[in-house]
């Protein structure tokens, strides 16, 4: 495929992808700032696993400020749980010493997923001088704009959701995921591992839609799958049952919801009311174990889940860190962080901030700024991930011409199990950017 096609089956790609990584929490929220705090945070399980266990951060010396910018209470694309996870993990990382005893500021910024807003939170990060980096951000409508903003400041943006090329080729975004291009991709294989090998993609209606089959066929075709159609949803939709028997029609034994989050509940309903047995794909970002008890059950034994980090409540003791994040984010008295709600959305945002402080700390960087630590994230290599994602090396590229900026194309695949009321993940993950070629 010659580089211009590609690109131009990327551009109507990466549109689809913006949906598929907005979606919907059933929490809202208000922004503001993290105050640092002295209470020592449970660290013996931390220690355990790795971790350390240092005095509280010193709240008298300068702060160490880092700011979040996502969609906090806009319908179908709030994104507040990586706040509320970010939140959590500062204030547990500032009682386990902060960043060289220097405790973290955490600034909030509400996107709206609006492009001038989301431009307006950019923009007040790079002028505030005192801010080092990015934790955790995700901008929907103007991410390349921002990022060019970041890259001037030279403003790293950690653990970012990163959906288009001028993200995550950027030299200065350190993300662990592919964002919302690994969702929509991921939910392939997730079906293909429930027994999928027919199915369809709901996407929003767009001129463009026709390119997304292309760009996934080397995947498909890797999976040994058939992709039936891209079923198009427009924005005027009242009536979603036409969506599901079309798909049924084809022969769909699944579908993937590449669809902002309230979209895609109208398509679960419908399939409800149908008493469809066609199996759905979507992400552990968007749905917790509370969030699949509360489907109705002819709905959850059909799903399949996906993501680069798996769910907090799940069938196996692989993750023993998760004990520590749930005590994290227990101690925040949030609702949406409560154990049977937690998200990989508030998880991703825990483990933002833990690579922000353990690269500095194996740094040992004592000035922290943005060059510092540009520098450090630049050097830093095989960072732990506590078995979430394999290894992380931050600057590390990819040989794929389109992806070359993902430094992790892993996500676990997997389903619910509704006699024990928990998600049962694979015991594999899988390579999205080789199956992709």
């Amino acid at each position: 495929m010659k580089r211009k096609t590609t690109f131009g089956l990327l551009a109507a790609f990466v549109a689809l992808a913006t949906a598929a990584a907005g979606c919907s929490s059933s929490s809202k929220g208000t922004s503001g700032a993290t105050t640092p705090t002295t209470t020592s945070a449970p660290a013996a399980d931390f220690v355990a696993l790795g971790g350390w266990k240092d005095p509280a951060c010193n709240a008298s010396q300068p702060k160490v400020v880092v700011g979040i910018s996502a969609p906090l209470d806009v319908a179908g694309t709030s994104l507040k749980d990586y706040v509320d996870g970010t939140q959590a993990a500062v204030v547990a990382f500032n009682g386990r010493g902060g960043i060289s005893g220097r405790c973290l500021d955490l600034k909030v910024c509400d996107g709206k997923a609006d492009g001038p807003t989301e431009l307006s939170c950019a923009r007040q990060e790079t002028e505030d001088k005192t801010m080092v980096a990015g934790l955790a951000s995700t901008f929907i409508e103007s991410e390349g704009d921002a990022y060019q903003l970041f890259q001037s400041a030279g403003l790293s943006q950690i653990g970012a959701q990163v959906t288009q090329p001028g993200a995550w080729n950027s030299p200065v975004s350190f993300e662990f995921t592919m964002g919302g291009s690994g969702t929509l991709l991921a939910g392939m294989p997730a079906l293909k591992s429930v027994g999928v090998t027919k199915f369809v993609i709901f996407v929003p209606a767009s001129g463009q839609v026709g390119a997304l089959a292309a760009f996934a066929n080397p995947l498909v075709k890797a999976l040994g799958m058939n992709l039936l159609a891209t079923i198009q949803i427009p924005p005027t939709a009242v009536e979603f049952t036409q969506f599901v028997l079309a798909a049924q029609n084809k022969g769909a034994q699944g579908g993937v919801l590449a669809l902002p989050g309230n979209v895609g509940g109208q398509v679960i309903d419908a399939a409800d009311s149908l008493n469809s047995e066609m199996k759905l794909s979507s992400s552990w970002g968007t749905f917790s174990q509370k969030g699949v008890t509360e489907l109705p059950a002819t709905i959850s034994k059909n799903m399949a889940f996906t993501d680069a980090v798996p769910p907090a409540v799940a069938n196996s003791p692989r993750w023993p860190i998760f004990n520590v994040i749930i005590d994290d984010f227990k101690a925040s008295g949030k609702a949406d962080l409560a154990p049977g709600s937690i998200t990989a959305q508030a998880t991703n945002g825990w483990l933002s901030v833990y690579a922000l402080v353990k690269v500095m700390r194996d740094a040992k960087a004592t000035d922290i700024t943005r060059a510092s630590v540009k520098t450090a994230f630049d050097k830093a290599k095989n960072i732990p991930m506590f078995k979430l994602t394999p290894p992380w090396t931050p600057s590390k590229q990819s040989t794929n011409p389109v992806f070359t900026g993902i430094s992790n194309p892993w996500y676990w695949t997997g389903h619910w199990d509704a006699a024990n009321k928990q998600f049962v993940v694979d015991d594999k993950q899988v390579d999205i950017l080789a199956l992709l070629g």
